[in-house]
Parts: structure tokens; sequence; C-alpha cells
């Protein structure tokens, strides 16, 4: 955990603090986290590889939670009144017609979003030592956001006229008409510079983790391991001037550290209970800037500089085998991030980046696992597999984490 700091020395320090973490990483914990299907404090024998594949179908997504833990609309911040607090322009349009502060409005956005996500991981490990073993995880997602956008004009105040200086008058003005939604669409991408407000779609890698676990001890009941890793930004940030597409990665390095611990003295059950806490480096990144969180739009566009909140997480899961080679698992995880810090030279509103992301989550997963090890020490079969089926849900959350349900199917091979 760290505290925000203000002025570039503190900033320095925390950077070649992390800096010297990041060198004992490299030199003493190359390799992965999650080198079994649980978040167990397992490793592979000296000399074994493992490979695995993962796929996960996303059920579409449309809700989010709000920072009192509500369930809300993925584009809830974009259906609004088009007012003066939207386009400013029109403040001259009601100072010229004399009508109120506030009044003229082109009418209602009615936007929705829904994401559609497959994920598939790529892990390879391999056992260094007995009690020491490396890996990768390699993400590639297929993400894509259906958009429906709309203009209401129901309760629409002005319009489009082309007789009156500005193009614009109140809709009792004869030769007047309503704004159309290709209208807004060409509002936003000349007047603000964002693209068409229509379905994305995009394909990319993810941020690549890579890391190692050492296992400082195993006895008759106890597992106990401590897990290292970095993860890398590889994968594609947010585009600044799009509103509806979805990033693939953060954009910044991080530090990742595991505490995992297995108890294994009941028999054919391994419980275990993970502590995670990802550091989470400074780095530089052009957004958007908009003056008030809930009011996204804006022409404000800053490569600005980012801390982004370190992130904690708890874990704890049992598995039972209750027959040979099959096993049954349940899962839960609590995790949470601190606010992010960013700041400016632009003299913006630099507090709108930071307000609700400091989000939270809670979830559980359910699943189902089958090995052949057993068959493959008999001779049975001839490849150590192992494979399983799990369903994930996000049940609880706050301040824009999605609220997802997911299926996963795992295989993985040692050779």
């Amino acid at each position: 955990m760290y505290i925000y700091l203000s002025g570039m020395e503190d900033n320095d320090m925390r950077v070649k603090i992390a800096i010297a973490c990041l060198c004992f990483c490299f030199l003493f914990l190359l390799g992965t986290t999650r080198l079994s299907y649980g978040d167990s404090a397992e490793v592979l024998p000296k000399g074994i590889f493992r490979g695995d594949v993962e796929y996960s179908y996303y059920l579409p997504i449309d809700e989010k939670f709000d920072p009192d833990g509500n369930e809300q609309g993925l584009a809830d911040d974009y259906n609004t009144n088009l007012n003066s607090n939207v386009f400013p322009d029109l403040s001259l349009v009601e100072a010229g017609f004399e009508m109120p502060a506030g009044s003229a409005s082109l009418g209602d956005s009615v936007v929705d979003f829904e994401y559609k996500i497959d994920e598939v991981d790529l892990k390879f490990f391999y056992g260094i030592t007995d009690k020491f073993s490396i890996g990768t995880k390699i993400p590639y997602y297929w993400i894509k956001n259906d958009v429906n956008a709309s203009l209401d004009t129901l309760n629409a105040t002005v319009g489009k006229n082309p007789f009156v200086p500005g193009g614009v008058a109140p809709l009792q003005i004869p030769g007047t008409v309503p704004f159309t939604t290709n209208d807004i669409q060409n509002l936003l991408g000349q007047g603000f510079g964002y693209k068409p407000v229509e379905t994305w779609s995009g394909n990319g890698i993810g941020d690549i983790e890579a890391g190692g676990r050492y296992q400082y001890l195993k006895t008759e009941n106890w597992r106990l391991a401590f897990t290292g890793a970095l993860r890398l930004p590889t994968g594609e940030v947010d585009d600044p001037d799009s509103l509806v597409d979805v990033a693939f990665g953060s954009g910044a390095w991080a530090m990742l550290f595991r505490s995992n611990n297995d108890y294994t003295g009941i028999k054919n059950v391994i419980l275990n209970a993970t502590l995670e806490y990802d550091l989470v480096l400074p780095d530089h990144e052009t957004v958007r800037v908009p003056d008030d969180v809930n009011r996204p739009l804006t022409t404000n566009k800053e490569n600005v500089d980012r801390d982004l909140g370190d992130i904690f997480r708890l874990k704890l899961s049992g598995a039972y085998a209750f027959s040979e080679g099959f096993g049954f698992y349940l899962f839960y995880s609590y995790a949470f991030q601190l606010k992010d810090k960013v700041s400016g030279d632009q003299g913006y509103n630099y507090e709108s980046l930071e307000e609700e992301t400091d989000w939270s989550y809670h979830e559980y997963k359910i699943g189902l696992s089958y090995s052949t090890i057993p068959l493959f020490k008999e001779k049975k079969f001839p490849l150590p597999l192992l494979a399983s089926i799990e369903f994930e849900d996000v049940f609880a959350g706050t301040n824009n984490f999605l609220k997802q349900q997911l299926f996963t199917f795992k295989v993985g091979i040692f050779f």
C-alpha cells in the first residue's frame, strides 16, 4: 500500500523504490502467477514443462456498478439532456433569443452498450528446481461493443434553422426542425473530435505477465509459497477519441506479489488462502480530461502523468477430490483498487479522472476438474492432462466495475 504524494521529489523516490524492487523481482522471481488451476502453492518438479490453454466466454455485459454498489447501464453517463452543459454554444442561442439560461435543449440522448467478450489465455511453465518454477501468461481478447445510439427530441426546445445566424433557433420559429441522430454524431465529431458513436469491435493481445513461484515450506499438512511477477503493458489502451472502444490493457507496468498458502491436512481436500498485491508503476498517457466525472464529453486532451491505484485481493478456495481423477472446487475473491492519481500542465480538472477509480468487487467461482495423471501413472492413458470447466460471477462491486458472468474451459498438459 502507498499514500499519494505530491511533488516531484516524492514521486521520484517511489519510482526508485519500485525499480529496486523490480530488480530484486527479476533476479529472484522470474516466472508467472497462478501456476495451477487454483491459486495454490504448488510448483512444478524440476525439469517438467506445463502448457495451459484457457478459453473464457463472457455472457453479454450491459451493466456496471455505481459508487454505491447499485447496478447501472454501461452507457448511463451518455444518457443526458443535450443542453448547454453538453454543448456550451447553446448558451449563445439562449442569449440571442432571450431564453432562460439552461433552457436550450436539442433533446435527450438514448445510448445503450453491450459488451461481448471472448478471451484465450496461453500459459507456459517450467520447473527450475523442485521448489522454484517459472513461466508466463499471454492473454488474447476478442471484444465487441454493440451500440445503440439515438436522439429523443420529445423535450427538445431548439432545432436547426438555416435562415438564422448560427443555424440554431427555438422550435417555435418558422423553418426550425428538430436535430437528428446523425446531426448529433456530426456535432460530436466536428465540435469535440470524437469518432462516431456506433458498434465497435476489436481483438488483440492483453497485458502479458511473467514471473516465478518459490515454495519455501512443504510439510504433511502445509504448502506455502511466494509468487512474484511483472505485468507488461502490451495491451492496447483506450482511444481518447472513441467513446465506445474497450481497452485490452492498462498502459502501465506493474509488479505482482502473491502469498500462496495451502492446507492439505484433510483427506482429498485442499484449502487455499492467497493474498495478492499489484504495485502499479507511474506512467504517462494521452487522455480526455472532463470537467465532471459524470459528464465525459470534453475537448480537453492532454498527455498526463498517471499513477494508477495499487490493487489488493484476497482469494479463498477449497477443492475436493470425490473420485479418482475427478474434483470439485469453490472459490471466492474480494478485491479493491486505491484511487488513481493524475496530474498535468494545462490546468484542467484532473480530479475528474481520479473520482470513481477506487473500485472493488466480490466474485465466486464453481468448477469441476478432471485429471488423467492417475491413469498416466498406471500407464492406462498416454498423456498427463488436466481439464476443468468453471462458472464465474461478479455479484457485487463499486465504481464502474463490470457486472460480469463467464464460463471458462481449461486444458493443461505436462511434458
